[in-house]
């Protein structure tokens, strides 16, 4: 399907060039293209509009950007009431899905099918690194196995200021067989409690 949406396409250049310095973006030669996609989806939307969710999802409600109905919407927001957006990545549409959540600092991200070897590496070169103050801190992976998705693998990290009650947390979990729904789902979020002024 080859569509796009110009709020979601200036959306995710201005997430990629808003911060370009907070999270490296993987070298394309090194990543298979729908893991290259996932990834620069991951940055774009997720990590570069953690600050302003809310804003992210009031433009893309104010500018009517094609939205998934509420019981598809359902499948990628976790358990939680929010929106979900069909996102397009080098004009093709169907294969990530974008879901905010209402009232979370949380940015989830779904890809259909993207080699979960290649997420991976890419996902621990961005993470490795945090931007100046803050620290990365990386989590313990974890590995199951489940009927619809067959073995999965979740890695994930954090960063932020040694000491601070409040976190960045990168979440990414990948499923290597075909008959999986998702084959990679990432999530950005704020955690722990805000810092009272």
């Amino acid at each position: 399907m080859k569509l796009s949406h110009p709020i979601l396409a200036a959306c995710i250049a201005f997430g990629l060039a808003a911060h370009v310095q907070a999270a490296p973006k993987p070298a394309p030669k090194a990543l298979e293209d729908k893991a290259e996609g996932f990834l620069t989806l991951y940055v774009g939307l997720c990590m570069n509009h953690l600050q302003d969710l809310e804003g992210l999802r009031a433009t893309l409600l104010r500018e009517k950007a094609p939205k998934l109905p509420p019981e598809s919407a359902a499948h990628f927001l976790a358990g939680m009431p929010g929106d979900a957006w069909p996102v397009p990545y080098k004009g093709q549409l169907g294969n990530y899905v974008m879901a905010l959540p209402t009232g979370k600092n949380v940015c989830l991200l779904h890809a259909r099918r993207a080699d979960a070897a290649s997420v991976e590496r890419a996902f621990v070169k961005i993470v490795e690194k945090a931007p100046a103050p803050l620290v990365a801190k990386r989590g313990k992976n974890q590995e199951r196995t489940t009927e619809a998705s067959g073995k999965t693998r979740t890695l994930s990290a954090t960063w932020g200021k040694p000491g601070a009650p409040r976190q960045m947390q990168f979440v990414v979990t990948t499923a290597a067989s075909d008959k999986a729904k998702r084959q990679a789902m990432g999530s950005v979020a704020l955690v722990g409690e805000p810092v009272k002024q």
